[in-house]
């Protein structure tokens, strides 16, 4: 059998880290997190007008909209969807490539600083860890940074050994500077950087290694200068549309520290330390709410490599990485909603690399035998991975707040109305397509709508087949009448929505349909089922037994009468021999087609889902089926054909 030498076995651990990091980033990846965030979406209407060449006026180097955007995760989303089209796996599709390129760069930064083993231990906790797993799955710039900074200390590293060595390096210097230039172009943060680099400075100064920066740093300079150039000239023409969003979320604001400036610098420094093992951020959208950057076998590892690299600040590299992280930590705490991990995104890599050294240490400790050594290495990161995944893919991806912070009912929404028959025509309230950008973008282009705003709907205006997608607070009664009759209609309820600073959800929108009256000939009676007090008649029923347990009843009802001035509930009762089994009881059209908006020409559908205590059995159980007033709970009754009262319900027997 063919043995892998070391570094055959090295490149094969490497593969498989960077496999293991790929297959949690792009599983599932349009589906979890759930929905499509507002700033995802105008991300991507953004990547649209690069591809159609709208927006032309706007600088090609910063996007205005949105408080203010860098580019780079612009332009490389508009590649993805000239791939993928307008979906939300394209608006994450290059979070994910770029995250799982991190794995790879992040070993050859710690690599290179210590050895192949930290290297590869770092990529493993960068591949399992949530926070860099959450950051490669939503559609927003910050992932970008974690990777321009290993790039630029990675080459930096090989410019400055190579400077020490004695061997020409000015290209190398050069290509340095021009990445770190364009790094910021990816996120706000990168701003803090020249704060690690002049402390880095210092530091190499002092400890006398300054001699290989001479003349390096002005080719470093020269590369920077020429990628910064354009956002160069764009500060100094336009400082406000760069800087503008510093002022708004900065602690110096008044409105933010309440005037109490020492105070909330205080508690924002503690809140920001606490993010590594004690309480991360509690906004759904950046982490699962409160977990911290490390879980308990993942924090240990990370206190023993921050006392090591304390305790070997000499080195280079350690230092580098207590500067890099202590520097990188001020873009939150100087910030509101401290620990805020989008704005703190820039300690990564070099977080993730301090756990690692401990565990390179765990690894090859001679007071314990190897294997057992190894073993313990292996096991906490099988063990942190598996709570890892269990948090974020078995928790977080299925709480109902998740999918509301990502808004997700916008994206069903905008899915029905994408999914419309094409001979349908499709009536939007104008404010969904205003205030959801998610709606504005995964709406396919092709679908033809009519957008309209309250008041502007006549009665009788829409001819069937007909859906209009409605808001559910106002005017529901005019969307109502605005559909023609003849029709068979109906009313649906969407998902449930809740915004950052509403207390409870809310059923986002309600969706009304109107259909031929002919489609529903297999199962209406003309005649009717069942004449309710010469007032509503029961046209048809349809049963629909699930396999969970479940039954659905769909009614059809009619207008006998001129019209109701009731309220009216319907409701269907399952009896089995030992009595009630379920029920469901709602204003007929699933709770949106109250009795007074019925008129002659319309059939109402009507759906009764009802989780039932024993699976319906056909010969066994009876359908009961009624109206009552939802004020006086008077049932109307069922009238028989020669007009006489019969009984409070209709017996079904399919």
């Amino acid at each position: 059998m063919r043995r892998f030498r070391p570094s055959q076995q090295g490149w094969a651990l490497l593969l498989l880290v960077v496999l293991v990091a790929a297959g949690l980033r792009f599983w599932q990846l349009g589906e979890t997190p759930p929905g499509l965030y507002r700033d995802e979406a105008a991300n991507g209407l953004d990547a649209l007008d690069v591809l159609s060449g709208n927006g032309q006026e706007r600088s090609p180097f910063y996007f205005e909209a949105n408080n203010g955007r860098e580019p780079a995760y612009i332009y490389l989303t508009s590649l993805s969807l000239a791939i993928l089209g307008n979906t939300t796996a394209a608006v994450r599709l290059m979070a994910a490539v770029v995250g799982t390129l991190t794995t790879w760069f992040t070993y050859k930064l710690a690599a290179t600083w210590f050895d192949k083993r930290v290297g590869l231990l770092s990529a493993a906790v960068w591949a399992i860890t949530v926070w860099p797993i959450h950051l490669s799955r939503i559609g927003l710039r910050p992932v970008l940074l974690p990777l321009m900074l290993a790039m630029v200390f990675w080459l930096g590293t090989l410019a400055y050994r190579r400077s020490r060595d004695g061997l020409p390096g000015a290209w190398l210097w050069l290509l340095t500077g021009f990445v770190y230039g364009v790094s910021f172009y990816t996120y706000l943060a990168v701003r803090f950087t020249p704060v690690i680099f002049g402390l880095l400075l210092i530091y190499l100064y002092l400890t006398r290694r300054h001699r290989p920066l001479w003349p390096g740093v002005v080719f470093f300079a020269a590369g920077a200068a020429v990628a910064l150039a354009p956002l160069i000239f764009l500060a100094l023409a336009q400082p406000d549309v760069l800087f503008g969003r510093l002022g708004q979320v900065s602690i110096w604001n008044p409105d933010i520290n309440e005037g109490d400036l020492i105070g909330t610098l205080w508690r924002q420094t503690w809140r920001t330390l606490g993010l590594f093992f004690v309480a991360g951020d509690d906004i759904i959208r950046h982490n699962p709410p409160g977990r911290p950057m490390f879980d308990l076998l993942m924090a240990i590892p990370f206190l023993a490599g921050f006392v090591w690299a304390v305790a070997n600040w000499r080195k280079t590299a350690a230092m580098t990485l207590l500067l890099w992280v202590g520097v990188m930590l001020a873009p939150t705490i100087l910030a509101e909603d401290a620990p805020h991990f989008l704005r703190a995104v820039g300690i990564l890599p070099a977080a993730l690399i301090i756990p690692a050294i401990a565990l390179s240490h765990l690894w090859s400790w001679p007071k314990i035998p190897r294997a057992l050594a190894q073993g313990l290495v292996i096991g906490l990161l099988l063990v942190s991975a598996a709570i890892g995944i269990k948090d974020y893919f078995g928790v977080y991806a299925h709480q109902a707040e998740t999918a509301y912070w990502f808004e997700a009912a916008a994206t069903e929404l905008a899915a029905g109305m994408t999914n419309e028959d094409p001979e349908t025509a499709v009536y939007v309230d104008r404010r969904f397509w205003d205030g959801w950008p998610s709606i504005r973008f995964l709406v396919d282009q092709d679908r033809m709508l009519d957008l309209y705003s309250p008041g502007e709907l006549a009665t009788g205006q829409i001819e069937p087949p007909a859906a209009v997608y409605a808001w559910p607070y106002e005017r529901l009664d005019e969307t109502a009448l605005a559909l023609a009759s003849p029709a068979l209609v109906s009313g649906k309820t969407g998902s449930l929505a809740q915004g950052d600073l509403e207390p409870v959800a809310y059923p986002l929108y309600v969706r009304y349909a109107s259909g031929p009256v002919d489609t529903l000939n297999e199962v209406s009676d003309e005649s009717g089922l069942a004449n309710f007090d010469n007032t509503i008649q029961l046209r048809g029923a349809e049963i629909s037994p699930l396999g969970d347990g479940r039954l659905q009843v769909d009614l059809f009802w009619s207008l006998i009468s001129e019209e109701v001035d009731r309220q009216l509930v319907a409701f269907v009762h399952i009896v089995g021999p030992d009595g009630l089994i379920g029920q469901s009881d709602s204003v007929p059209g699933d709770g949106n087609w109250p009795a007074p908006w019925w008129r002659k020409g319309l059939i109402v559908a009507d759906s009764h889902l009802m989780a039932l205590d024993v699976p319906y059995e056909e010969n066994e159980h009876q359908i009961l089926i009624g109206l009552y007033d939802a004020i006086t709970m008077e049932h109307l009754p069922v009238l028989g054909e020669d007009g006489v009262p019969e009984s409070e319900s209709w017996l079904w027997q399919p």
